[in-house]
């Protein structure tokens, strides 16, 4: 059993230092179903690759597409300050192979808090509470915990929680034009997978270099909810997470993301 690549999305979250390893704390792909898993996967890889070609240098207007892309960005985001949802979720590495599949539940609150559970292929945890995060491996019996502004550091998948503005400036955000051959999956994949063809996607690159997370792409569906999203990273691996069950509002219990560590775990703090 690999634990570090069970808690893949939220591994993002956590640097080097904690029992998950960089070679498996890359990025997500999800999906559905096991062709349009594979169909996605090729496909995002192109849309990837052929993003990684473009020339660094920006003319003088960047700043102001991306501003506008950050405006529209946090517009969408702002109306999610809750999200709950399945997910199905694929991991591929640099030659396209599958290399990870796990389905299971996401819950997020603005700001800064989010709980991630693995049903399949076995069961992890992992709850980002605002100040520190938590990886619970029931298997080992240990709980690694992290100061999560450590953890997030730099990493694009803390815009998703966060509505500070210091932290925004530290990246890069552009809408994907739906049109383009790049990014837009053939043969209906976008319709199938987002319920619609009324889609935004906008992909977010750190500013400093050598993280671990190179780029992460969001979608959202016609009903402007988060539908898919996927990061490349700095090994050349993909992940995808494609959502179902979407929820906006719903009822918060108080300990959604709090962590109730049995006596006979080792707790191993690194905060």
């Amino acid at each position: 059993m690999n634990k570090a690549v069970s808690v893949y999305f939220v591994s993002a979250l956590v640097t080097a230092g904690t029992a998950m390893t960089a070679a498996n704390a890359a990025v997500e792909l999800g999906t559905t179903g096991s062709n349009m898993g594979n169909n996605n996967a090729h496909e995002v890889v192109s849309a990837h690759q052929a993003n990684a070609t473009v020339n660094t240098s920006q003319p003088k207007t960047s700043s102001l597409i991306n501003d506008s892309a950050s405006t529209s960005l946090q517009a969408l985001l702002s109306n999610m300050k809750q999200f709950r949802a399945s997910f199905a979720q694929t991991v591929v590495d640099a030659q396209q192979n599958v290399v990870h599949e796990a389905q299971g539940t996401l819950t997020m609150t603005r700001p800064n808090k989010l709980r991630w559970e693995t049903t399949f292929p076995d069961e992890t945890l992992l709850v980002a509470d605002g100040e520190a995060v938590w990886n619970v491996d029931t298997f080992v019996e240990q709980v690694t915990v992290l100061s999560q502004d450590n953890a997030i550091k730099d990493n694009p998948i803390v815009l998703l929680t966060s509505t500070d503005e210091a932290t925004w400036s530290k990246f890069s955000i552009s809408q994907l034009n739906s049109g383009s051959s790049a990014l837009k999956p053939e043969k209906g994949a976008a319709d199938n997978i987002n319920g619609g063809s009324a889609t935004k996607s906008y992909q977010i690159t750190p500013k400093e270099q050598g993280g671990q997370i190179a780029t992460l792409t969001l979608t959202f569906n016609q009903d402007s909810e988060l539908a898919s999203l996927n990061m490349l990273d700095a090994q050349q691996q993909i992940s995808t997470l494609v959502f179902s069950n979407i929820e906006t509002r719903f009822p918060v219990p108080a300990d959604t993301f709090s962590v109730d560590i049995p006596d006979s775990f080792i707790i191993d703090d690194q905060r």
